[in-house]
């Protein structure tokens, strides 16, 4: 199963991605100062895209992840169709098992 990403842990990949974008935006920037400059109005202009996203749609805004509410209720269906599949074995093997008191 893949790990969740909503636990905020500071090894995440977004992390990694910003760190190349600056690190890429700082080798621009001193190759070229006109390039550099239109890269980071670039960079700057996905940034403010993605903070306003991140606001609007709530990992900034302090609301509920959807994805952490969707995950809780794969674990709880799943959870009841484990405990349903075991009912389930258990009536057929109490079925399947001979009546003691009975004679044949």
């Amino acid at each position: 199963m893949v790990a969740s990403s909503d636990e905020g842990v500071w090894l995440s990949p977004k992390w990694l991605v910003t760190g190349v974008a600056l690190a890429t935006f700082g080798l621009i920037l001193s190759f070229d100062l006109r390039l550099g400059l239109a890269a980071g109005a670039l960079l700057g202009v996905i940034a403010v895209v993605w903070l306003y996203l991140a606001i609007r749609y709530g990992s900034l805004s302090g609301a509920p992840s959807g994805r952490k509410s969707l995950v809780a209720q794969v674990r709880v269906q799943a959870s009841n169709r484990r405990l349903a599949a075991a009912q389930m074995r258990e009536r057929l093997s109490a079925k399947q098992r001979p009546d003691p008191t009975q004679r044949p």
